[in-house]
């Protein structure tokens, strides 16, 4: 008897082929499974987006019924707590894909010709995650939530002149209050908008600079068929499953793991904790802005640390195959990694000890030794930009640059 039967698994190969076809990428990237952490992204922030939207129908954006209004939620509106424990961990693992995200993209350099346009997005996406991933902390009008806002935003009166304007029009008055929830409210709904828009952006600008990457030209057909054509590959569909899992188990069992016990706290502005110190994904800004005793400084490290990133295509000045790449380079790499981890525990805990210079020479009985790693862990943390990266250029075999030849011939 002849089978007339379809072979599925034939049939699935064949669909996964005109995918690829509309939607082509190195063969790099078919494999290994940080290269889904894009589409997890996707993912996160649309459950982000889904849950503040419910939240945001029943928060009230006042210094008084900020809090009380989250307790309404959790208490008394049908599934609110389960809602904001999905909001709070989406949260967390939203800017752990994003750090995956970002650190797979500097291990494989691919902030170079001819994915400098998608860096440039990726790094002015992060940097609106921040911002927003702030000013949601903010709302909560817990006790840690209230002081954290308050001491960012005091470090802008450090800035000569014009310190004091810049905190009274962050936080509209004196202290932070009724205005400032206001604020931070709107922004914090108005920003993901424009990180979705930015999002869609940044999705075709990776078909094109993976067009490039395989020096295959497509029509202005294929290129507008991008978003109604993308699909998620059967294997990317099985990493977000996995991490699904796990955001699903952060939910039901360990919904309050990132969260600080004295955020479960009224804020009130007559006490302040032992330790201020914000959310985990913030910590190792948060370390370099505090570790020197010069606040001025502190914030234009902090602000370099960020807008350094969008300078790595020139600072790297390698123009090496990821097969070429120095074993030296990635080790680097790697312990620069470990680096951040560092700094982000120290960020943790009380900033206690004297500078480094003096700790270094026993110049200062100060007991403690968080403040001088932590000076040491920042001029590690730029090392790896200024010093290490444009040297790379005599450790590995370099490939002649033939993007730019191919860029100058296009109409």
């Amino acid at each position: 008897m002849i089978n007339t039967q379809p072979d599925a698994p034939a049939e699935r190969a064949s669909m996964l082929r005109r995918f690829l076809a509309r939607f082509p990428r190195p063969a790099s990237t078919r494999s290994f499974w940080l290269f889904a952490a894009g589409a997890i992204l996707l993912v996160m922030l649309a459950i982000e987006m889904i849950s503040g939207l419910a939240l945001a129908m029943f928060y009230v954006p006042t210094a008084d019924q900020a809090w009380d209004s989250i307790i309404h939620i959790m208490r008394h509106v049908h599934h609110g707590e389960l809602i904001r424990n999905v909001h709070g961990i989406g949260a967390s693992l939203l800017f752990f894909a994003c750090y995956l995200h970002m650190f797979r993209a500097m291990h494989y350099a691919t902030y170079r010709r001819p994915y400098i346009k998608m860096w440039m997005i990726s790094v002015t996406l992060y940097v609106l995650l921040i911002a927003t991933a702030f000013l949601g902390y903010s709302l909560v009008g817990g006790q840690k939530s209230y002081w954290a806002a308050t001491v960012i935003t005091g470090f802008a009166r450090a800035i000569p002149f014009i310190g004091a304007d810049i905190q009274s029009f962050l936080i509209g008055g004196y202290a932070v209050g009724t205005p400032t929830f206001g604020r931070f409210f709107v922004l914090h709904f108005l920003i993901p908008l424009i990180i979705t828009g930015m999002a869609v952006v940044h999705v075709r600008t990776v078909r094109r600079a993976f067009a490039d990457a395989i020096k295959k030209e497509f029509t202005p057909q294929e290129n507008q068929r991008l978003l109604l054509d993308y699909r998620i590959t059967d294997e990317d569909t099985a990493k977000i499953t996995l991490y699904l899992i796990l955001f699903t188990w952060g939910v039901f069992f360990a919904p309050n793991y990132f969260s600080s016990a004295d955020n479960f706290i009224k804020a009130d502005p007559t006490v302040t904790p032992l330790i201020v110190t914000p959310e985990w994904y913030f910590l190792p800004l948060f370390s370099i802005l505090r570790c020197f005793p010069d606040e001025v400084t502190g914030i234009v490290l902090m602000f370099g640390a960020i807008a350094i990133f969008y300078f790595l295509p020139w600072l790297d000045t390698s123009n090496s195959r990821f097969r070429h790449h120095s074993p030296w380079i990635k080790a680097g790499f790697f312990l620069w990694i470990l680096n951040m981890v560092w700094l982000g525990w120290m960020g943790s805990k009380a900033l206690v000890g004297p500078d480094f210079i003096d700790w270094l020479f026993g110049r200062s009985a100060e007991p403690g030794w968080i403040r001088p790693l932590s000076q040491l862990s920042t001029v590690l943390y730029f090392a790896w930009f200024v010093v290490v990266l444009p040297c790379r250029r005599w450790l590995e075999k370099q490939e002649p640059r033939q993007e730019k030849k191919r860029e100058g011939q296009k109409p």
